[in-house]
């Protein structure tokens, strides 16, 4: 999950904290310990994880609730997608987006995880950049993806990730031309709950409205370093991480609109 300026700001005021502890034992290739497979697009290949959410433990029946609520018209998350969209959106229609990025400065990006429905199940997408050339080529594919579906989901993507893409999209040469209705959870926690919680920050919503807490996550302030180490030096014990710091970070989002209150 990428981070608002104020909360680099904030970092920058604490005391420093310690570096991305080294990694010892022999490397890992990513083909081995990832399921994944190239994907040609438009601009080149990528690398796409893709990971249904029933599989995950903890996350089984978030899809069947989500899909269950959405499919009623009075329900909270169906009037809150409805009014974004102009309109009643089936499940199969959203797409919820979330970024890894190198900095927060316009440098390059390197995944792009998305969540869409498929074959009664909400399936986790990851675009990975497996080196700096592969960046343009995932946003294509993003590209080609997005502009399938009729709704976005994010968090802060409004002002941070979509933004973001555009501007990596332009340096690179890549097309971007998605024009979807938007549903910025950020601002919709923030009229919720901002006068209840410390900060409407995506893992303090996890803590105090969801009820859980993440377990060796890796810190999203690691995130630039741990890519950039892997591209140095081909060990996937890196990546995997930012994987599985991504994969959370998208589910978080359906649940959060199954908690939200009515407009």
């Amino acid at each position: 999950m990428s981070r608002p300026r104020s909360q680099q700001a904030a970092r920058a005021a604490t005391p420093a904290e310690p570096d991305l502890t080294p990694l010892t034992g022999p490397a890992v290739r990513l083909e081995s310990a990832v399921n994944g497979v190239e994907v040609a697009g438009p601009l080149g290949t990528g690398y796409l994880i893709k990971t249904p959410i029933s599989s995950l433990s903890g996350f089984e029946h978030v899809s069947d609730a989500f899909a269950s609520e959405l499919a009623r018209p009075d329900a909270p998350v169906a009037r809150m997608l409805s009014a974004t969209a102009g309109g009643q959106v089936p499940v199969e229609n959203i797409i919820f987006m979330d970024l890894e990025t190198t900095g927060l400065d316009a440098t390059p990006l390197f995944l792009i995880g998305t969540m869409v429905w498929e074959d009664g199940d909400f399936v986790v997408h990851q675009y990975l950049a497996r080196d700096y050339s592969e960046e343009r080529a995932v946003i294509a594919l993003f590209h080609e993806q997005a502009r399938q579906k009729h709704l976005m989901v994010s968090f802060n993507g409004r002002s941070f990730d979509l933004p973001y893409v555009r501007t990596r999209a332009a340096a690179t040469g890549a097309p971007l031309d998605v024009r979807l209705p938007h549903c910025d959870l950020l601002i919709e926690a923030r009229r919720a709950w901002s006068n209840r919680l410390p900060n409407c920050r995506l893992q303090t919503i996890e803590t105090h409205i969801l009820g859980r807490q993440r377990h060796d996550d890796l810190p999203g302030r690691f995130i630039p370093e741990a890519y950039h180490e892997f591209v140095r030096t081909g060990d996937a014990r890196r990546i995997i991480q930012i994987l599985e710091h991504n994969v959370p970070d998208l589910i978080t989002m359906a649940e959060i609109l199954l908690r939200l209150p009515g407009r």
